[in-house]
């Protein structure tokens, strides 16, 4: 069949999806469309607008070691002109703190000198699938940390990792915290960079990619994919059913794990899929606090449902303006809503008359645990693409980033289209 003719599905319209099928449109695949449940594209690159200036209720920047994007962006003609961001750490009292006692400072020299050493043991982390990844890759960061004797390290990936929504250290694998924030990136952020910003928001990425796009379906989810008698793929949404060659998922993949065209190893490896549950407030507020701040006290477990950073984002003139917060779902046991726990906060920080404008609860940071990736997850997922003409991307594939998302969908199109 040649490319002209082949119908393909790419399920799902967030930054992984569009990656793809704009690639697949430059190769030749003008038989390929798009389904996204949600009333817009992007997914997590999710721009709102105030006063005629833009805030980000989901990714927030890029960071200059993110060479994928650095590429797409100027594919695209697209321009980091956004405001610029600065970093200051807090306590949950809105004084300035720092990051590191002093006397941790030469440790973490040491530390940080050593690390790309130890990385480098690690073959695995160097390649754009997951598969065959070494033991000690597996198990909670903060083990590996202790197996490597890196004491100050471990605090400094909870203030770049944890603060994003991305987990707790004791609990995520290793894996995905070095392959999210790998030694460059994680350099990146301590010589404190350029950031890549978006005067009209990251969701500009979603809006110049969809122009490449031919069909792109709106409000249409996918509730069920199934194989004909011919070799062709039926896709099922609430409206219609249609016929495809070839389809890429890139949603949650544990949404389909009911599927028959699985077998029963592959259905248990998409249930054991787990996530972070983050929240983004949009508040309109009578005093804006300034530029980006990051409460470090409140990383940890015990403090979740609190503030972890706050991001103002641009310079207002007056008094009002918005401000963004972040913060993790309260624990499941808790008696406060989570609304109840963001107010609190901002009278602590001295923010008054806070008025929520929008907010967005996220599905993020998707993983699977020291258990399931030691029986052999990602060898699994990656054995059977192309199975049926039925093909994987998206979060838990690519390990969460807008940099590791762009890699790996366009390494999924160099591989197998």
């Amino acid at each position: 069949m040649n490319k002209r003719d082949c119908r393909i599905a790419v399920i799902g319209g967030g930054l992984s999806g569009l990656v793809i099928a704009e690639g697949l449109y430059r190769r030749g695949y003008e038989n390929t469309t798009v389904f996204e449940k949600e009333e817009r594209l992007g997914g997590k690159l999710h721009t709102i607008c105030y006063n005629e200036k833009s805030y980000e209720l989901g990714a927030i920047f890029g960071l200059p070691s993110y060479l994928n994007l650095k590429s797409l962006m100027k594919r695209l003609n697209i321009k980091a002109d956004g405001p610029k961001l600065s970093r200051t750490n807090y306590n949950a009292d809105g004084q300035k703190i720092m990051p590191l006692p002093k006397e941790d400072l030469e440790g973490f020299i040491e530390e940080l000198e050593r690390l790309p050493l130890v990385l480098d043991k690690y073959k695995s982390l160097k390649n754009i699938s997951a598969k065959n990844t070494e033991k000690p890759l597996m198990l909670p960061f903060s083990k590996w940390c202790d197996m490597h004797k890196f004491k100050v390290l471990k605090t400094i990936y909870v203030h770049y990792f944890t603060i994003f929504g991305l987990g707790n250290i004791e609990e995520v694998p290793a894996l995905y915290v070095l392959r999210i924030m790998n030694y460059d990136h994680l350099m990146s952020f301590m010589k404190i960079p350029e950031f890549y910003t978006w005067n009209d928001g990251v969701s500009i990425l979603a809006e110049h990619l969809s122009r490449k796009i031919k069909y792109i379906r709106l409000g249409q989810k996918v509730i069920d994919i199934s194989l004909s008698s011919k070799g062709t793929i039926w896709l099922e949404t609430q409206f219609e059913r249609l016929e495809f060659d070839k389809v890429i998922i890139t949603v949650p993949l544990e949404q389909f794990s009911h599927l028959n065209l699985w077998d029963e190893d592959t259905k248990k490896c998409l249930s054991n899929i787990k996530y972070q549950i983050f929240n983004v407030y949009a508040f309109i507020v009578d005093k804006v606090p300034e530029g980006c701040g990051c409460i470090l006290e409140n990383l940890s477990p015990s403090r979740r449902g609190h503030i972890t950073i706050w991001d103002s984002r641009w310079d207002v003139s007056n008094d009002e303006g918005m401000v963004i917060l972040y913060a993790y779902n309260p624990p499941f046991n808790s008696k406060k809503s989570s609304l109840d726990y963001i107010k609190d906060d901002l009278s602590r920080l001295g923010v008054k008359n806070a008025r929520l404008y929008q907010t967005k609860c996220w599905k993020h940071c998707p993983y699977v645990d020291t258990h399931t990736l030691e029986n052999g997850f990602y060898d699994k997922m990656e054995s059977i693409q192309g199975k049926n003409n039925i093909f994987l991307a998206g979060e838990i594939m690519s390990m969460l980033s807008i940099e590791n998302c762009i890699r790996y969908s366009e390494n999924l199109i160099d591989r197998f289209f």
